[in-house]
């Protein structure tokens, strides 16, 4: 019987041991994709404001000269 309840203790042991680290592989993947999410959605505001600003004419001709120099 010690031998049955040491084992079954190992068992529950690792699995929780690796429920934990998969609950935590989720967080990390959710936070990582959220901060994605708000870094996208920064740019795409930026790139509004600036269309809106500039218009696509001066938009396009900025990027040019920043991107060439």
């Amino acid at each position: 019987m010690k031998a049955t309840t040491t084992t079954n203790t190992t068992t529950v042991n690792a699995t929780s041991q690796a429920a934990v680290e998969q609950q935590a592989a989720q967080v990390g993947m959710g936070v990582i994709v959220t901060f994605a999410a708000l870094s996208g959605l920064w740019g795409a505001t930026c790139l509004c404001s600036a269309l809106a600003q500039y218009g696509i004419t001066q938009t396009i001709a900025g990027w040019m000269q920043s991107i060439g120099g």
